[in-house]
């Protein structure tokens, strides 16, 4: 099994409007893992319960991805996924991705390892992506 973070991100208006309980229900259901601002995030290292996730969310009211030509449009929730990608009805490899209109991601800056270390820097600054709500 390969260990990596499947991320589905949204917002919390999106949340507030289409998820039992609203904000409320979202925290009890531990769905949050970070937060940024006016964007949530929930993670799992399992491709299978993303996919079991997505489904509920999808059942409740959240808009789906659908692919339009050659492109898959996110419009409720935005997936940064792996294992995902085998449980799903699109090949991701196939299609471009069009990032939902209120999702911001901006490449950071990279350092090598060393460097990180060197410096004394918080290496989650160097991941890769930075999320944030436009």
């Amino acid at each position: 099994m390969r260990s990596l973070f499947e991320s589905l991100f949204t917002t919390k208006d999106i949340v507030r409007a289409k998820y039992p309980n609203g904000w409320v229900g979202w925290l009890n259901d531990e769905m949050s893992d970070d937060d940024d601002g006016r964007l949530t995030r929930f993670s799992t290292m399992d491709g299978r319960y993303m996919y079991i996730i997505v489904e509920q969310l999808i059942e409740y009211g959240f808009r789906p991805p659908e692919l339009v030509n050659d492109t898959i449009h996110f419009h409720d929730f935005y997936l940064k996924t792996y294992e995902y990608q085998d449980y799903s009805k699109f090949d991701f490899s196939k299609y471009n991705i069009k990032l939902p209109d209120w999702l911001n991601i901006q490449l950071q800056s990279k350092k090598n390892i060393q460097g990180i270390e060197a410096f004394e820097l918080d290496n989650s600054n160097f991941s890769g992506f930075d999320y944030s709500f436009n």
